[in-house]
């Protein structure tokens, strides 16, 4: 992210083994999405952390109940409130790991090349293991794959939104209201997928503004028809609310055929 790097590499000679042993393999991930677009990331494969946990950690991290969707869907439908589908773009990224906690991102390999390639002043860095590249990176953000990455992203979403008045609702703390002239606005989230309502459109289109000022340019769907966390969306009307999810049911049976 431009001005915010998520890993720099580290002397590899400077580490004990203990922390060689903790070091997070790379994983890369490419997926093709339902729309036929190509998806790639990398991540941590962060089931090594689980090891370390100590008892009372807490890592997990709440997301917005199916009762809370269809509720909220509900008081959209009864109040003709506008509703908008914000995504902020590498959601994660954006939250810094806690200061002093050493945690190591290992790539080997191809990997090592392509980093290299892409920034040269880390070769001086990569070591040779077993006669395969290595080079230990030092993660300053919340990459995916990350025991805590989840928590560390939703504390920092959730208290932006309080920071700009709205009010975390204690039986869901992925609901979010504020009243803003003089109707209510409700921010529903699931990680980085937001649900954005209030009676005036405008009022929306702020909100959406204020967060972009925190967080970057966002992808953003609205009408009466979206797709919201898989679920096509539709608000008729008279009122009602007609949720199907047939692209999800084919991308199964794509995936799981027999």
């Amino acid at each position: 992210m431009e001005g915010k790097p998520v890993v720099i590499p580290t002397d590899p000679d400077a580490l004990s083994s203990e922390d060689k042993k903790q070091a997070l393999e790379a994983v890369n991930l490419i997926k093709e999405k339902c729309d036929g677009s190509i998806k790639g990331r990398t991540c941590a494969n962060g089931k090594k952390q689980r090891k370390y946990v100590k008892e009372g950690d807490i890592i997990s991290s709440p997301t917005i109940s199916l009762e809370s969707i269809l509720t909220t869907l509900v008081i959209d439908a009864y109040e003709e409130r506008f509703v908008a589908i914000a995504d902020v773009p590498g959601a994660y990224l954006h939250a810094e790991m806690p200061k002093g906690k050493l945690v190591l991102l290992k790539l080997v390999g191809q990997f090592v090349d392509i980093m290299c390639d892409v920034n040269p002043e880390y070769k001086k860095y990569v070591r040779y293991g077993r006669g395969i590249k290595v080079l230990y990176l030092c993660v300053l953000r919340a990459i995916y794959g990350c025991l805590e990455s989840a928590l560390l992203w939703y504390n920092l979403y959730s208290s932006t939104l309080v920071k700009m008045g709205f009010k975390l609702n204690p039986y869901d703390l992925c609901v979010a209201n504020k009243m803003i002239d003089g109707s209510q606005c409700t921010i529903g989230f699931y990680v980085d997928d937001n649900k954005i309502s209030h009676k005036d459109p405008v009022v929306i289109k702020k909100v959406i503004s204020d967060i972009e000022k925190h967080f970057g340019k966002m992808s953003v769907d609205d009408g009466k028809n979206f797709n919201f966390l898989g679920m096509n969306i539709t608000i008729t009307h008279d009122k009602k609310i007609e949720i199907e999810m047939k692209d999800q049911i084919r991308e199964s049976i794509t995936w799981f055929g027999e």
